[in-house]
């Protein structure tokens, strides 16, 4: 393949997206305890600083420079299967730099705006992630993703909606097993072993306290969500090539890399690549990143839901962790969650009981507690997405980004309740 002015440029153009995308957590890791802007404002005056030149050169000049000479190589020697893997992992390393710039700029907002609350967030969330239980759980989870492709589940053709299901359900599970261990051992053990009266003696509120413990917690459960979710995205890749292919990555003879998918590109990555008109090597470089794209579009929907839920019943974790021990809120979350799951079915049968057997007391009763089930606990059904994934027709985009949005406004409005009524009960806890 011969070189191309036209295919450096991309390939300069996408370094340079890259390095944006890393100045936030550079400035934080070069920087540390100078807040984002100060650091970035640091970042940017190091190199003028005489005395710092050395690290300037090392850290922001040699090492981007030798990969702008070293990713053209791949335009010049690489295959188009090689610059199509090329381009999705540009794309997932992208993906990841963007989650970690999104975290760092909702604790920069937090900190800025809400100084007392998100000191707190920011203690609950470097807690979370920092105890070996967050790693535990993660590993699981990795496991679980890890073996899932490989298992057969004798579905006849329908293994990778599967694949996809028990995905989104383990890390759910994995997101909200933490959520509730972490808010009850945050909350729960602080408010027991007395550390909280400490606390409240500064100037903090209660309020600042539960709201700034729980953001804390969803953020750090935010994280399992980001990295597992980027790992789920390379697990639906995988899975489709290795049922139809029975060829290595690594081709020993031409000595390239075979893409592990066989699916096409859609028509609105192909109708942009035809609307530049690139030279072939850059058309290979962003169809891959536009394939990765388009895996993120279709993979955002289901993990959305699930942090939603994951939000939900973390709320009701960090209201509960206010008055009981931890082994009482772990086992009330958990009754909850299952009986949330059933109260859809309760409704049913209670209306079934009550149309066969109107004047029974069992039917009373019965369409009594499915109908207080269903008013007091949270519709968790509505967050999965295997009915979409299950429906014969594709749903219209505006309808499913509509259902999408409305889930999600319910998750928010669930959450805010159950947190107002946590700070109802905390307000007369006796801390002394």
């Amino acid at each position: 393949m011969t070189f191309s002015t036209t295919a450096y440029l991309v390939a300069l153009l996408l370094l340079l997206i890259q390095l944006l995308a890393a100045l936030p957590w550079a400035a934080l890791v070069f920087f540390p305890g100078e807040g984002l802007v100060r650091g970035l404002q640091k970042l940017g005056s190091n190199l003028r600083e005489s005395g710092q030149l050395a690290r300037g050169l090392v850290y922001y000049v040699l090492i981007p420079l030798a990969v702008v000479f070293l990713v053209p190589l791949l335009f010049i020697s690489g295959a188009s299967d090689t610059l199509e893997a090329t381009g999705y992992f540009y794309g997932a390393l992208l993906q990841i730099q963007l989650l970690i710039d999104a975290f760092i700029v909702v604790f920069a907002l937090l900190l800025r705006y809400w100084p007392k609350g998100g000191a707190i967030a920011l203690a609950a969330f470097r807690e979370g992630v920092r105890q070996p239980m967050f790693w535990l759980l993660f590993g699981v989870a990795f496991a679980s993703l890890t073996i899932s492709p490989f298992i057969p589940y004798w579905t006849f053709g329908e293994d990778f909606l599967v694949i996809r299901e028990i995905g989104y359900d383990t890390i759910l599970l994995i997101a909200a097993v933490f959520g509730a261990l972490a808010a009850s051992m945050s909350i729960s053990e602080e408010i027991e072993g007395r550390t909280a009266v400490t606390l409240m003696s500064k100037p903090v509120s209660r309020r600042h306290f539960l709201i700034g413990k729980f953001l804390g917690i969803i953020l750090a459960a935010g994280v399992l969500f980001a990295l597992l979710g980027t790992y789920f995205e390379g697990i639906t890749l995988f899975k489709p090539w290795w049922d139809k292919s029975d060829q290595p990555w690594w081709n020993q003879q031409n000595t390239t890399i075979v893409m592990p998918t066989e699916t096409p590109a859609p028509p609105w990555i192909m109708n942009l690549l035809h609307r530049w008109a690139l030279p072939g090597a850059s058309t290979d470089l962003l169809r891959g990143i536009g394939l990765w794209t388009h895996l993120l579009l279709d993979i955002a929907p289901g993990l959305i839901l699930g942090f939603s839920q994951s939000m939900v019943l973390i709320a009701i974790a960090v209201a509960l962790a206010t008055r009981v021990p931890m082994v009482v809120n772990l086992v009330a979350v958990v009754v909850l969650f299952f009986l949330a799951h059933l109260a859809p079915v309760l409704v049913s049968i209670g209306y079934e009981a009550q149309r066969t057997n109107p004047g029974a007391a069992v039917s009373q009763i019965l369409f009594f507690m499915a109908q207080l089930f269903d008013l007091v606990l949270p519709n968790l059904e509505s967050f999965r997405l295997e009915p979409a994934l299950l429906h014969e027709t594709p749903i219209p985009p505006p309808l499913f980004i509509q259902y999408l949005a409305s889930v999600s406004l319910y998750g928010v409005l669930y959450t805010s309740i159950v947190l107002l009524f946590g700070l109802i009960l905390f307000e007369d806890r006796d801390l002394a």
